[in-house]
């Protein structure tokens, strides 16, 4: 009979238990709040590199009138690193 209720139990699947669903809640909670902080982060650093290659451009565009130098209009960047 020890082995008919062992049989028995043998299809049962283990489930978290409520204690453990608690602390993945709690620790995914935390982890939620940092990479919220992180994405901030990143958000007012793309807004700061905006704001300096803005900055830089109207330098260049300063600097090539003074020494009169052209820049072209529509550069065509497609093989500026690839040498096809």
């Amino acid at each position: 009979m020890d082995k008919e209720v062992d049989k028995r139990y043998n299809n049962v699947i283990p489930f978290p238990t409520v204690k453990e669903g608690d602390i993945l809640r709690e620790v995914m909670g935390k982890l939620e709040n940092e990479i919220k902080e992180k994405l901030d982060h990143l958000q007012h650093l793309n807004e700061d590199i905006v704001e300096l290659t803005i900055q830089y451009e109207g330098m260049l565009h300063r600097l090539c009138e003074l020494t009169g130098v052209k820049l072209p209009n529509d550069p065509d960047w497609s093989n500026e690193w690839h040498d096809e």
